[in-house]
């Protein structure tokens, strides 16, 4: 009986455990490889969203994603790096608390009624989409984000993140971006899928067409126009 208790307890200090993102530096944007290295956060490119069940995406370096809901895109993954940004700052659980205004300044985008509107649709399909990812040391499923609450007077959200979600951001399986260069591809969504996936790797070596395309979602069936994309958007990462 004793060791029962014991054990009970253990469990319920692990549950109660504060867990707190490893911090990175402010000129930085940081997730999971497990984001950047999949095509959960495919370079759309103005096509239309599609609503897809249990759907594995395509991944390289031994990881499974699997999602059901809206797609996302690179616009969706910019707001979710930034509330990763503010998150570092509080326990996992506990609210990230953020005005609209200093998310949309923080995005480069105006602040009037249409971006608000849209920042809104952001959160909800960030909320509304579930995502398997699973690499050799965990698997976590459920949402990005866990919701939130928005105050419709002041703009004020707080928004909150499964402290489960921290097994993606173990030892070696993070990344961080460099800010100045992703917001310098603006809304070249190509480009800032690449260099998202080319910032995991210390020395990014030879790729097949085949290869970046899947990472960054491209589902263009003729060949050409694939390589002639994939092109375009490297010429934009050299400048």
């Amino acid at each position: 009986l004793e060791r029962a208790k014991q054990k009970s307890a253990e469990l319920i200090a692990e549950r109660n455990k504060v867990v707190v993102l490893t911090p990175w530096s402010d000129d930085k944007r940081a997730a999971p490889n497990a984001v950047f290295r999949s095509a959960l956060f495919p370079a759309l490119n103005n096509q239309t969203r599609k609503f897809i069940k249990e759907q594995k995406v395509y991944s390289v370096g031994g990881l499974d994603v699997t999602f059901t809901g809206e797609q996302f895109d690179q616009s969706d993954l910019d707001v979710y790096l930034e509330i990763l940004n503010f998150a570092k700052a509080v326990p996992l659980g506990q609210p990230v608390r953020f005005s609209a205004y200093a998310m949309l300044k923080a995005l480069g985008r105006c602040t009037g009624k249409s971006d608000h509107k849209w920042l809104h649709s952001v959160l909800i399909r960030l909320r509304g989409g579930t995502v398997e990812l699973c690499h050799d040391k965990g698997r976590y499923f459920g949402g990005l984000i866990d919701g939130g609450i928005r105050d419709d007077i002041t703009k004020h959200y707080d928004v909150t993140i499964n402290p489960s979600y921290a097994v993606m951001f173990g030892f070696g399986l993070w990344s961080a971006i460099d800010l100045d260069q992703r917001r310098a591809l603006e809304r070249n969504s190509t480009a800032k899928a690449l260099h998202a996936y080319y910032s995991t790797h210390t020395a990014p070596g030879l790729h097949r067409y085949e290869t970046l395309a899947g990472v960054v979602g491209l589902d263009n069936k003729n060949r050409r126009e694939l390589k002639a994309s994939l092109i375009r958007a490297h010429e934009e990462l050299k400048r």
